[in-house]
């Protein structure tokens, strides 16, 4: 009985139109290093997106239903960051201790028009260090802030159905002249593969003083389960990092999902909780 019911709900969800107005989207993720500095890292995220028309949730993966129906937006995201050392001890009963903060909020718009697509982005972020020292001449703290404007701006066109290709300026200018402006390259297709079964591809990328490449796979089993890949590196012209990722997403109903991701790089694990409001 229990897997007629099952059954029923997908086909429900596959043939019924859902419409929403706006959505919000939250995530924390947690970082473990393999160093002796690191004690504690994470992020976390908000996101609330508001649509100029309703989005309808038909015939797709809900999670796409914005993109397949070319649904123009407006949306405000805030970023969290934070990084806390260990307290290291110099042997003479001296102790330094080490804490980063990073916030970051951003505003920006989606338009489609027919087959055309703009994007554009600006932003405002702070980062605050602070070091904690301790002697026996006192303690002491030692703070800095720095801060950031980032901005982003696409232009794309869509030649054939559900596949976006557009490209632009990704960069953000800085204190003690930090600055850097990017050309960006971003593509996203998704395409049915089966009966109710589709595929999302996704590339995003950035050269400059600093390069960025982010791809990424998603497999839908249904409109509302989904399991993918995502991989990125950065290159800032010294050293490069990449990181590896798994993640999963699933549509309790037309109006939730919960999601979550594992990954590892060079001498780090992450991991992912997330979940969409929709409404």
């Amino acid at each position: 009985m229990k897997q007629v019911l099952a059954s029923l709900a997908l086909a429900l969800m596959a043939s019924s139109s859902f419409a929403y107005d706006a959505q919000i989207d939250t995530g924390f993720s947690y970082f473990d290093r393999d160093d002796d500095i690191t004690d504690a890292e994470g992020n976390f995220n908000l996101k609330g997106t508001v649509y100029f028309n309703p989005v309808m949730a038909k015939n797709g993966p809900l999670n796409e239903a914005a993109f397949l129906g070319h649904n123009s937006n407006a949306y405000l995201s805030y970023d969290y960051d934070y990084w806390d050392s260990k307290t290291v001890m110099d042997g003479l009963g001296n102790s330094a201790a080490q804490e980063i903060r990073g916030h970051h909020i951003a505003a920006g718009i989606e338009y489609f028009v027919e087959q055309f697509y703009l994007n554009g982005q600006v932003g405002f972020g702070q980062l605050q260090n602070e070091i904690k020292i301790q002697s026996a001449l006192g303690n002491n703290k030692h703070k800095e802030d720095y801060d950031v404007t980032t901005y982003r701006a696409l232009v794309g066109y869509m030649p054939i159905s559900n596949l976006l290709l557009a490209t632009g300026i990704d960069g953000y200018q800085g204190d003690e002249d930090n600055d850097d402006n990017r050309f960006a390259l971003a593509a996203k297709y998704v395409a049915p593969v089966g009966q109710g079964q589709f595929i999302n591809l996704e590339a995003d990328a950035a050269w400059g003083d600093v390069d960025n490449i982010n791809l990424a796979a998603d497999y839908y089993f249904d409109p509302a389960f989904s399991f993918g890949l995502a991989y990125n590196i950065e290159d800032d012209g010294d050293d490069n990092t990449d990181f590896f990722s798994v993640r999963s997403k699933y549509f309790l109903n037309p109006n939730f999902a919960v999601g979550g991701a594992v990954g590892f790089g060079d001498d780090v694990q992450g991991f992912n909780l997330n979940a969409a409001l929709r409404f």
